[in-house]
């Protein structure tokens, strides 16, 4: 299960205050309404009983509560709609320790949303180290991505997607360090089918992985 970002948790915290506004709403109208319709017994004429309404003040307000909170609950949702479509919901914490991956450091080249903050909370649970380095022969290209999770976490539909250059072609761009391999495991559930995984030589001398476009392999 995802962990909710700050901004879905108010809109949940909304939410409850909300429902609680109807709840308490309607329960006052419950009582005004009962404490209207109140009756008494006349002991001195033998049980004879007659209306003796008490405070129905609760009609009123326990109103106002439950039309605030109906409002208030639109509200939400519309703000709701908005959010979950634009802020991503968050990968579940991991556990504090976890065996590193044995021999060397897994490498990842990122040109596009593995850069972005939010993405590498996403995947990763927090930030991973990175270095600018860039990728000789390759050249950038855009890609339209229909996976809604993704386009959730990253924020976007368009995503850039490398296709082969020339010799002159570069691409700009970080080196992700992994020391896990459910880091790496992450970030292939991540790209779509558009992209395939791929070992390169970047311009630094490092190799590392990168996503390419699928139909380049």
């Amino acid at each position: 299960m995802h962990r909710y970002s700050p901004a879905q948790r108010w809109v949940l915290a909304l939410a409850v205050f909300a429902f609680l506004c109807v709840a308490v709403g309607i329960v006052a109208i419950a009582v005004g309404i009962t404490n209207g319709g109140a009756t008494c017994v006349d002991l001195e004429e033998e049980g004879a009983t007659y209306p003796c309404p008490g405070d129905t003040s609760s009609v009123l307000w326990g109103s106002v509560l439950a039309v605030v909170g109906l409002l208030h609950l639109g509200l939400t949702g519309l703000a709701g709609a908005i959010v979950w479509t634009s802020s991503p919901t968050l990968a579940p914490r991991r556990p504090q320790r976890r065996a590193p991956l044995p021999g060397e450091t897994i490498r990842v080249f990122s040109y596009g949303t593995l850069r972005q903050p939010l993405v590498q909370e996403s995947l990763f649970g927090g930030h991973v180290p990175t270095t600018a380095d860039s990728l000789p022969g390759w050249r950038l290209d855009q890609v339209t991505i229909t996976d809604p999770e993704v386009v959730r976490t990253s924020g976007s539909d368009r995503h850039p997607i490398l296709r082969r250059g020339t010799a002159t072609d570069a691409v700009e761009g970080v080196v992700l360090t992994l020391g896990y391999e459910w880091q790496l495991g992450a970030v292939d559930r991540y790209e779509v089918a558009d992209y395939h995984r791929v070992r390169v030589t970047l311009a630094s001398g490092w190799t590392a992985w990168v996503y390419v476009a699928a139909d380049e392999v």
